[in-house]
């Protein structure tokens, strides 16, 4: 079905269709009116090839993620995407599969398809710099949840300090002593802020933090981290884990060595996944606002798209707040009687 049927049906010029269904220009409301009627009785979809060739505009965004199969960014994609609708642009997804490689490749791509912008999560804060610097110099980038390094884009994310601070405030409210941190290696802008605030956070509160165990966000990684824990001694009041998906490792583990959650050691997580309320016992995380974050990202985006690109970047970082499941609930007395003074 073309444009030309649509005017017929309608008894209107070419033109008129056009402006009707484009949107620009002016007509008659009973134009209108027999423009939309017409549309809808033969179904005409408008060609959005031809169209952003004219318009210099795709009405689409490219987003890159490091890790699709992680069950935050997936949720993070599909908050973008709702965010997205609601101004008339699709979504253009692109996984990096944890390889900064991958990701320049795929930022690449996007820009050769004529995005009219991208949202990207770094895979990591200095390799993926050159490739987001470069698609910056042609189109907004917006960088969510993580920062590359030096990158004059604008930033949404979350306080990550904070969230590790909520953290440790809880388990120290409950008297642990002895605390663990799993997390992956330092990759990210995320990784390190949040790996300097477990160290700072338990030096303040004197707690005793034991080494980092740092690797991958995934759950074979949390299996392993308490593999290591177990060979290296006495287990610590508390496993605080950088993301949700590696604590849900972590207490599979534990359980499989025949240790209890929460009662011989508690564990909590980073992200508030939909799994974390699932899994046994529900565990104790940081929820990050994934809507408002999408929401954000999203906006900062399309001002971009629509106002000066001149304009200096900007930098937001949203709160997160605590979410207190059983994985942590052991009786303070408990911790206190498992390390005597």
């Amino acid at each position: 079905m073309q444009l030309r049927d649509v005017a017929a049906q309608a008894g209107v010029s070419i033109s008129t269709a056009s402006r009707v269904l484009t949107g620009s220009g002016r007509c008659s409301p009973g134009a209108k009116n027999a423009v939309l009627a017409a549309a809808k009785l033969l179904a005409y979809q408008p060609n959005k090839i031809a169209r952003a060739l004219r318009a210099q505009s795709t009405r689409s965004i490219g987003m890159t993620v490091p890790w699709l199969r992680n069950p935050f960014y997936a949720e993070l994609v599909e908050a973008v995407d709702v965010f997205l609708e609601r101004f008339g642009f699709d979504l253009v997804l692109a996984d990096a599969r944890g390889s900064w490689q991958d990701e320049a490749r795929r930022v690449h791509s996007l820009v050769s398809r004529r995005v009219d912008g991208l949202i990207v999560v770094p895979t990591e804060d200095e390799k993926s710099t050159a490739a987001l610097a470069e698609a910056n110099r042609s189109i907004p980038v917006v960088q969510l949840e993580y920062e590359a390094g030096n990158l004059d884009a604008d930033y949404v994310g979350i306080d990550n300090a904070l969230g590790v601070r909520l953290v440790l405030d809880h388990l120290d409210a409950l008297g642990a002593s002895s605390v663990r941190f799993v997390s992956s290696a330092i990759w990210s802008s995320a990784s390190r802020t949040r790996l300097e605030a477990f160290l700072q956070g338990s030096e303040e509160r004197g707690m005793q933090p034991g080494e980092p165990i740092l690797g991958r966000f995934t759950a074979k990684f949390g299996k392993e981290a308490v593999t290591r824990i177990l060979a290296e001694g006495p287990m610590p009041d508390a496993i605080v884990c950088a993301s949700d998906v590696v604590a849900l490792g972590v207490i599979g583990q534990l359980r499989a060595e025949g240790l209890s959650v929460p009662d011989d050691v508690m564990v909590t997580g980073f992200d508030d996944i939909v799994f974390a309320e699932l899994c046994d016992p529900p565990l104790t995380t940081i929820h990050q606002p994934r809507r408002r974050l999408a929401d954000a990202a999203v906006s900062a985006l399309v001002g971009r798209i629509d106002g000066q690109p001149g304009d200096a970047p900007t930098r937001l970082e949203l709160p997160p707040h605590l979410v207190v499941r059983r994985s942590s609930l052991r009786p303070p007395r408990a911790v206190a009687a498992s390390n005597p003074a």
